[in-house]
């Protein structure tokens, strides 16, 4: 049943809140499967995940169309990419560096919205973008636990940063008029089609891990599965700008997670520029809550 115009902004940050506090966990799972390169995290990730998400679309009775899959060709290419470097990063630096650069998202996302979708940023939400922005740079330059790798992996995470743009807001153009669970299902089986020929082509063994590795991959498929889930619910009734913001809680929930099970110790100025950076994106999401303007004749699915 659709809900009355006004309680769907406020369902959909709630969703928005949720979902990203699921996927805050994929980055800290996939690092503690430390017998698996980050190129056979992502095949298992994605094809446990599309296998998880198929089953539920079938049991529901809610299979994609090929319509739906048709349109989830291009979002797909892009979380397909984001997907690779996203874990190929966590093999090289700390999960502390490869989330917090995530949060420089919002940034390009308001920028493009503002075109793509006639969203309109305010002057407020701009200078929120930019303490958002230093705290990150202040996070990510902290004394923390470094990797001789950091430089590499750093720039894998900015690679991952700017394909998870790309999909966001195809994604966002997408939900306008696709259900949810069929959109993640079909985006997922196709990304599971594409990353199948580049672990081939690597040569990788998939099925070489450690004994312990295979739960962490449950885990990593699953819970940010679910998330991912519920985000592209939010995607419905949020501008994509204030969704991506909120979506910044990501990065809280990974460094905060990796302490106790990686191992990865935060220093003062790193936890300081975490929540600088986070608690300026949620004060841009806490503020926003007009959804996007959808024409009378769309139709609206959940």
């Amino acid at each position: 049943m659709d809900l009355p115009h006004e309680q769907r902004p406020q369902r959909g940050i709630a969703a928005a809140i949720l979902g990203s506090l699921m996927t805050g966990f994929g980055g800290v799972f996939a690092s503690l499967t430390y017998g698996m390169s980050g190129l056979v995290v992502t095949f298992w990730r994605i094809w446990v995940g599309a296998l998880l998400l198929w089953v539920v679309s079938a049991v529901m009775g809610r299979r994609p169309s090929w319509a739906t899959m048709r349109v989830s060709i291009g979002p797909a290419a892009f979380l397909t990419a984001d997907f690779i470097f996203f874990f190929c990063a966590l093999k090289l630096t700390s999960v502390v560096d490869v989330t917090v650069l995530g949060a420089m998202q919002p940034a390009l996302v308001m920028l493009i919205a503002r075109r793509m979708f006639h969203e309109r940023l305010r002057p407020l939400d701009v200078v929120w973008v930019v303490v958002a922005m230093l705290g990150v740079t202040v996070a990510v330059l902290g004394p923390g636990t470094r990797s001789p790798h950091a430089f590499e992996g750093g720039c894998f995470a900015v690679a991952a940063m700017l394909m998870w743009t790309g999909y966001w807001l195809a994604g966002k153009r997408v939900r306008v008029t696709h259900d949810a669970l069929e959109f993640t299902t079909s985006v997922l089986l196709l990304c599971a089609v594409m990353v199948a020929p580049v672990v081939l082509v690597s040569r990788q063994s998939i099925f070489t891990a450690h004994a312990g590795d295979w739960k962490w991959v449950v885990l990593v498929a699953t819970i940010p599965s679910a998330g991912h889930l519920v985000l592209n619910y939010a995607q419905r009734f949020l501008a994509a700008s204030i969704s991506s913001a909120i979506g910044c809680l990501s990065p809280l929930v990974a460094s905060a997670a990796a302490v106790p099970l990686l191992h990865q110790p935060l220093s003062l100025s790193q936890v300081l520029g975490l929540i600088i950076g986070v608690g300026a994106v949620s004060v841009i999401a806490a503020t926003n809550r007009a959804p996007e303007l959808v024409p009378p004749d769309t139709p609206v699915t959940a």
